[in-house]
């Protein structure tokens, strides 16, 4: 066969790029036969000039990918592309996480929540598992975290010995019950860490719930505050000093037992005190020497549910402790209403309740009005809707004196993304005598759908019979019902005060301040829990929880826990708590009797969608080379 110039037979040529194409297995076979370094080194340079050439466009663009892929991953970039940004970490977890990657504190959590669990479990512990690596990423890994699984020794004295030390730090476990066979066993599920910091451990506890099996919505709320929780601990431990809360006792308020449920939740983030007006100028500010001022003794001040008439002396001592710095929580009742009387008879008469608090409120910015607010938008109440042969005929009723009141869009950060809150037998509040550096904004107000009953106000169980048509009205907004005030305070002693006690330096009467703030809120039961009777007392019941439904559906606590939070300028705490991760279960009405269906879909959809590509490529392959 004789060839000439650049003809070459047409065989020979199909063989050649037979020959390139095969070109791996063709390298494979040089350096895997016995050859000399000459072979070896023509073997990579046929290599180098084959990527060179056009036919190794391909390897080109992967040895360029992986370049390329080898430099980013020296700087890891994530983008959070979600919605409600659930992969992201707020400003307030950025600022603490760069402060202990600058301080070099060393952080341990330890989260007992492994083992083999139900699905809602297991993606509880995978966002806890998320949320710590990026903990650790962002701390230049001085956040260390270990899951731990209660129950792997197989021991149960080893077990239980663990258990009990976890439930005496003040951890709780979650009972589930699962049937296997025919046999129902149990199983202690622990949703909880703890997290050391410097040395000191503080527990964390992620579900918290009085039911047994807890459903999808509570595990989802976990879920959304597992960023809050665990970052709570930790600030916990950064803290030089944690801020000081007081609880106004006497003149009527509630009794620790009916606030319990609010304040040993407060207590896990501050300390919480009892505080009494006994007449003493110490009894909410101390002098400090060197100073010209007094201090507070406490960050915030709650005043809830007063009966009784406080003095002049009382009000200025808390004229003066807002003057010198301190925030107020206001929870006060302007209408008396006798429950008593209403379960008894059926009816009551609702009276002005005389605290003598009206005129300092109204110099600070904000009248009380002495009505009560009926609103279409209410909580059911059960009531005997008469005989019905030998039983009682309960049923359920809207209680129009008990407002249900859920915030907008555009809600302060004290509302934002929680749940509706309830009201009893709540006022209206007006803001007024604005000055000049004092802001004043409506937290909460009623619907719309709601009318105003002066003073004196007839409450009777027969409420229940008005008629929709009752609640039209033309307001394009509801009667508010808690106000914000925040700015500038005058005293309300400015010009009441005798010159003697006004020049006294150790009282040092102070007549304005520039950062003041006070919430106030025209019911005193929004605080309040209930209680149940049990051996040796009353125990409390959930703030928010509705005897109805037996389960807390009302966002009261979170609120005051927001509340004050606020009060305390800490608005990382509230962002924190307030934010919401959507939880988007499946349609159970849509995929109920179709399980068949969906889960063929689910399955074989890809399957074929793979073959059909892999025929596609092949058709397309063969195609080419056939024209070839």
């Amino acid at each position: 066969m004789v060839c000439h110039g650049n003809a070459f037979p047409l065989h020979w040529y199909r063989h050649h790029r037979r020959v390139r194409c095969g070109l791996v297995c063709s390298v494979y076979h040089d350096c895997t036969s016995p050859g000399t370094t000459e072979h070896s080194t023509r073997t990579r340079m046929s290599l180098l000039n084959y990527i060179q050439r056009p036919e190794g466009k391909g390897w080109r663009i992967a040895l360029l990918t992986t370049a390329v892929l080898g430099i980013l991953a020296q700087w890891p970039l994530r983008i959070d592309v979600t919605e409600d940004r659930r992969h992201s970490l707020s400003e307030a977890t950025e600022s603490m996480l760069d402060a202990i990657e600058q301080a070099e504190d060393e952080v341990l959590v330890r989260c007992y929540l492994k083992g083999e669990f139900p699905a809602r479990y297991q993606r509880l512990a995978g966002e806890i598992r998320s949320k710590l690596r990026t903990f650790a990423r962002k701390s230049d890994h001085n956040v260390r975290w270990q899951f731990i699984d209660v129950t792997a020794s197989g021991d149960d004295k080893t077990i239980g010995e663990t258990e009990s030390a976890l439930y005496e730090q003040g951890l709780r476990f979650t009972r589930i019950a699962t049937r296997e066979n025919g046999i129902t066993a149990f199983q202690n599920v622990w949703p909880c860490a703890i997290v050391t910091v410097k040395g000191v451990d503080y527990p964390v506890q992620f579900l918290r719930s009085e039911n047994m099996d807890p459903d999808e919505v509570m595990v989802q709320n976990a879920i959304n505050q597992v960023e809050f929780n665990l970052g709570q601990a930790i600030r916990l431990g950064l803290r030089d000093r944690r801020p000081v809360v007081g609880i106004l006792q006497g003149h009527g308020c509630w009794l620790p037992a009916e606030t319990a449920d609010f304040t040993n939740t407060l207590s896990e983030t501050a300390d919480v005190v009892d505080v009494e007006l006994d007449g003493s100028v110490d009894a909410l500010c101390e002098s400090i020497e060197g100073r010209v001022w007094r201090q507070p003794k406490y960050e915030v001040l709650v005043v809830a549910g007063p009966d009784s008439t406080f003095s002049d002396k009382d009000k200025l001592l808390l004229d003066q402790y807002l003057m010198n710095g301190g925030n107020l929580l206001w929870l006060i009742d302007p209408l008396a209403t006798d429950l008593d009387s209403l379960r008894n008879a059926q009816q009551t008469l609702a009276i002005t309740r005389e605290t003598g608090l009206f005129d300092l409120l109204f110099h600070h910015g904000a009248r009380l009005n002495r009505n009560l607010v009926l609103d279409a938008q209410c909580a059911p109440i059960v009531l005997n809707a008469g005989p019905m042969g030998n039983q009682r005929n309960m049923q359920m009723f809207s209680w129009y004196f008990a407002p249900v009141v859920l915030a907008g869009p555009e809600a302060h950060p004290i509302c934002a993304n929680l749940d509706p809150v309830h009201f009893d037998f709540v006022s209206s509040i007006d803001p007024v005598n604005e000055i000049e550096g004092k802001k004043s904004q409506v937290l909460l107000e009623s619907s719309a759908q709601s009318v105003l009953y002066n003073a004196p106000v007839r409450v009777a169980s027969g409420v229940v019979n008005l008629p929709p048509e009752h609640f039209e009205t033309n307001r394009s907004q509801g009667h508010p019902l808690a106000v914000l005030l925040e700015g500038r305070f005058e005293s309300f002693y400015a010009a009441r005060l005798n010159a003697q006690l006004r020049d006294d330096p150790d009282f040092a009467f102070r007549e304005s301040t520039e950062s003041g703030c006070m919430i106030v809120v025209a019911d005193a039961d929004f605080i309040r829990n209930d209680t149940r009777a049990v051996e040796g007392g009353i125990a409390p019941l959930p703030l928010g929880w509705d005897r109805a439904s037996q389960r807390v559906i009302y966002d009261n606590k979170e609120w005051l826990l927001n509340a004050i939070s606020y009060l305390l300028d800490d608005v990382a705490q509230i962002s924190l708590r307030s934010r919401s991760i959507a939880f988007r279960p499946l349609n159970d009405t849509r995929i109920r009797g179709k399980q068949s269906k969906w889960t063929l879909s689910a399955v074989g959809i890809p399957v074929v969608l793979v073959l059909s590509m892999g025929l596609l490529l092949a058709a397309l392959r063969k195609r080419r080379w056939t024209q070839n």
